[in-house]
């Protein structure tokens, strides 16, 4: 016996003192779990991907002034709160790890310049016709999402 069957015998137990009383609860638990087992999500309605993409569409609000003002002050507020926690002690050692990043980064570039350069120098006709494939890829995909999809305007019209 599982311990969700001993479970189930100990609550039945404590609810009902005799075993026909304990049947009558064992075989409605039983069709309740049975019905339930039966009941399916019902299916949207016929009009609800209109619907939905005529909300998608209307959805792009341009932002207010207001929100605009108020995105500023929470920024503002986050950036005081950080000055007072952190203290000026701890502002000097920020700045020192954002000059180190700022270092390491430019240290970065550097590298892929020298390493662009390498790669051009022993073998630019590869690296040339790589490049221009990748661009042409590129090219041709923005240029297939740019256009409008025939199945998406059927759909919301």
């Amino acid at each position: 016996m599982s311990s969700e069957e001993k479970d189930l015998e100990q609550l039945l137990a404590e609810v009902a003192p005799d075993e026909s009383a304990r049947d009558v609860l064992r075989e409605a638990h039983r069709q309740l779990e049975k019905d339930l087992l039966r009941l399916a999500d019902p299916l949207p309605p016929a009009d609800f991907l209109n619907r939905v993409m005529t909300k998608v569409n209307a959805a792009p609000v341009p932002m207010s002034r207001a929100d605009m003002l108020t995105a500023a002050a929470i920024v503002s507020a986050a950036l005081l709160g950080a000055v007072v926690v952190l203290g000026p002690a701890s502002l000097g050692s920020v700045g020192l790890a954002i000059g180190s990043v700022v270092v390491a980064l430019r240290e970065g570039i550097v590298a892929f310049g020298s390493v662009v350069s390498a790669v051009w120098k022993t073998a630019s006709m590869p690296v040339a016709v790589v490049v221009s494939l990748m661009f042409a890829g590129g090219i041709a995909v923005l240029r297939r999402l740019a256009s409008p999809s025939t199945a998406a305007t059927r759909v919301v019209s």
